[in-house]
């Protein structure tokens, strides 16, 4: 339990060092605005192709824990590559995309046997109060990642923002490397779960994703909205540091902003939740996303849009919480090393897909407000597009209640309704979005 505190730790700090920095990267880099913008979405679709050898690679090696920390640690090669680019200064548009791609193949590779495999190592008596537990550790040391921008800020005054990159990077090395050797020093108290793992195929597919009506719409609206989104979320780092001139401090204060208000709502959202089922704050969350790209014209004011950010990680908040609660029981156990495989690839080809209609209409007009304006609006259109699959949806046909009061537990929100003698859902059983910390699902 010790070692995956450390190893949630040390993800975290990967994650906020590197990860919410490559699009930055990018820029100081030279590269343009639309390819600094999709550097946030096509690497993440190639890493999510590479990694799709996952379940054949787990049936060969015989070992989650080898596979998994073997990874990780080419993970941390990864972004050890990408700080001596910087360094050097030989970051050249087809080098960033490659080493980023790796970054996200690694990773991507590390996630679904780490779901399979993680669970087995905690008695299941204690699992939510150590989950609970895990999860704040988690919480804390992705702010503390993020305070990376301090060092670029540094970077950005002393006319030495490449240096500054290499530094941050080598820290996000050093970090993902020790979490490599936590994850190597576990046991494997389970190691016939390798050879059982199941490869994807269409009938397991069929079988567990596309036999109910209800799911298939759900799964379908969910794509729908994550390609919507990415339409301007690849362009919104550009857009600040370009267009409203923000500094590293000033961009990293953003980020913070966004995910401190997904954690402050997170209470107020199960509690919605708890109360109403699932389809309130999926509603709710639903309309909530639809204005927020279009917000960003309204002002060039740095609190307006630390306000706007705060209301963005409310909304997502609602939106991510509902649709895990509804998507997890349709993705058993024993499938989700080969389900979540396939579900990554399929999710990554739409956030892919937006950002490139989002870079199309951006490079059809000259780079500036105007380009800017026209892909806010469009992302507008197609989020509220999306409420009409949403309509379509029957959140109440889920029967959720037992699942979603342990989810709650796992929270730290006590409704204290008695034991329920079902399996505890952890943070390592929630599926893996390709955005996130590659071995820690959110």
């Amino acid at each position: 339990m010790r070692l995956l505190q450390a190893d949630g730790a040390a993800a975290a700090l990967t994650m906020g060092l590197a990860e919410a920095y490559f699009v930055a990267f990018a820029l100081a880099a030279g590269l343009s605005q639309v390819e600094a913008g999709l550097i946030a979405t096509v690497p993440v679709l190639v890493g999510a192709m590479i990694h799709s050898i996952t379940p054949w690679g787990v049936r060969c090696v015989r070992s989650l824990r080898l596979w998994v920390s073997c990874f990780a640690a080419l993970q941390a090669l990864a972004l050890l590559a990408l700080s001596i680019c910087a360094l050097l200064g030989s970051a050249s548009a087809p080098m960033v995309y490659l080493l980023v791609s790796l970054y996200w193949a690694a990773g991507f590779c590390t996630a679904p046997p780490w779901q399979t495999w993680v669970p087995t190592l905690i008695p299941r008596l204690i699992s939510t109060h150590f989950w609970t537990s895990r999860s704040r550790t988690v919480q804390a040391l992705l702010g503390l990642g993020l305070l990376g921008g301090l060092i670029l800020e540094w970077g950005r005054q002393t006319d030495h923002v490449l240096v500054a990159f290499s530094i941050t990077f080598f820290l996000a090395f050093l970090t993902r490397a020790a979490s490599a050797v936590f994850l190597a020093r576990h046991s494997e108290p389970k190691p016939e779960l390798a050879a059982a793992t199941e490869p994807p195929s269409l009938s397991v597919l069929r079988r567990d994703l596309w036999a109910d009506r209800s799911v298939r719409t759900l799964l379908v609206y969910m794509l729908a909205v994550v390609l919507a989104t990415n339409v301007s979320a690849a362009f919104i780092t550009p857009y600040m540091l370009n267009e409203l001139k923000f500094t590293y401090t000033q961009l990293m204060c953003a980020f913070a902003v966004t995910f401190s208000a997904k954690v402050l709502a997170l209470p107020g959202v199960g509690r919605l939740a708890k109360r109403y089922g699932p389809g309130v704050p999926l509603w709710l969350g639903a309309i909530g996303i639809i204005p927020t790209a279009t917000l960003y014209l309204v002002s060039d004011s740095f609190w307006w849009i630390l306000f706007l950010q705060f209301s963005v990680g409310m909304a997502w908040a609602c939106w991510e919480t509902a649709t895990f609660l509804l998507v997890f029981d349709v993705i058993p156990s024993e499938r989700r090393t080969s389900v979540m495989t396939v579900y990554n690839i399929v999710q990554s080809t739409a956030v892919v897909s937006g950002s490139l209609i989002g870079a199309t209409i951006l490079g059809s007009m000259e780079v500036g407000r105007q380009g800017y304006a026209m892909v806010f609006v469009a992302t507008g259109v197609m989020r509220l597009m999306t409420l009409f699959l949403l309509a379509g949806i029957e959140p109440r046909r889920f029967k959720l209640r037992q699942t979603f009061d342990l989810y709650l537990q796992t929270l730290g929100i006590g409704f204290g309704d008695g034991a329920i003698d079902i399996p505890q859902i952890t943070e390592s059983s929630k599926p893996a979005a390709p955005h996130r910390t590659p071995d820690e699902p959110h």
